[in-house]
C-alpha cells in the first residue's frame, strides 16, 4: 500500500445502537489494526468500553 495512503487519516462515525450517546467522530489511520482501534475507543468513547485486548 502506498505510504501516503497509509498515513492519511480516516474519519469514522461511531453510533450508539440505543442512542444513549451522541454520534462520535473518531480519527484513525488506515494502518491501524482492530486491536488499536478498540484500545483507542476505550480511551475516548464516553462509555469507556473495555477492549478485550487491554
Amino acid at each position: 500500500m502506498d505510504q501516503g495512503v497509509v498515513d492519511s487519516p480516516v474519519i469514522l462515525v461511531i453510533k450508539a445502537p440505543n442512542q444513549k450517546y451522541d454520534d462520535q467522530t473518531i480519527n484513525c489511520f488506515q494502518n491501524w489494526t482492530v486491536e488499536k482501534l478498540k484500545a483507542h475507543l476505550s480511551d475516548v468513547y464516553p462509555s469507556k468500553p473495555v477492549s478485550c485486548f487491554s
